[in-house]
């Protein structure tokens, strides 16, 4: 039994950045947003808030974070062995933040039950991504893994161990690896607020809106990217 969960926990971990979009696919499909009148706006700004918290976690653990880890490899890898700042109050805050910035999105859908199955399909991945990256940081680093989970929790926060970051924070790290984190946020914004207005409105009624917001994000995002690679994608 454990072995079957270690596999799929794995299988998991090689495609999360893949698995949410069949179930975003669905959303669209079989929900529709929740027209709210007056409320809309905001609900479209909570959505937002609650998005960016997520992905300001990120942020905290990204930027603070050793090399050779909190990555978008495939495989399971771990260089060095997180335990201070965001990672001695919480062992999975990346997770978290994905958490609510999903979450976020789907309170701009102001669909309760389109939330509730996706936040459900998300808890459901991450256990078995955190059981099998859990196994995989025992035979890595044995006891001080071990006595690490005995202090932190998985995913309820707790204060009361807190460590200070050793490094400072990695600014270059942050913009390198979270520029498509913070992209996808953005853009699938945009597109729930434009799908909300034409099916409310029947109509988009000023198109430049959501035209010159969107431009300036593609724009930004191949800078990114055309300076990383320049940098020959340091190993950050």
């Amino acid at each position: 039994m454990k072995n079957r969960q270690l596999k799929l926990g794995n299988f998991l971990f090689k495609f999360r950045s893949f698995t949410p979009l069949p179930l975003i696919l669905m959303v669209f499909v079989f929900f529709k947003p929740v027209d709210l009148g007056e409320k809309n706006i905001i609900i479209n700004l909570i959505g937002l808030l609650i998005s960016l918290l997520g992905e300001s976690i990120r942020v905290a653990a990204v930027g603070y974070s050793f090399s050779g880890t909190s990555g978008r490899e495939s495989y399971l890898k771990a260089d060095n062995l997180n335990t201070t700042g965001i990672y001695s109050v919480a062992r999975n805050p990346l997770y978290i933040g994905n958490f609510f910035i999903f979450s976020g999105l789907l309170v701009l859908f102001a669909n309760i039950l389109a939330l509730l199955i996706f936040a459900l399909f998300l808890l459901m991945q991450y256990y078995f991504i955190i059981l099998a990256e859990e196994d995989f940081l025992k035979k890595e680093y044995g006891a001080a893994y071990e006595s690490y989970c005995r202090q932190v929790g998985r995913i309820f926060p707790t204060f009361k161990n807190y460590k200070k970051n050793r490094d400072a924070f990695n600014f270059k790290k942050v913009v390198f690896k979270e520029n498509d984190s913070l992209f996808n946020l953005l853009v699938m914004y945009l597109l729930l607020l434009l799908y909300k207005e034409k099916t409310f409105s029947a109509g988009i009624g000023s198109p430049v809106y959501y035209i010159i917001p969107g431009i300036f994000l593609v724009i930004s995002y191949i800078i990114i990217k055309i300076f990383k690679r320049g940098c020959g994608a340091p190993n950050l």
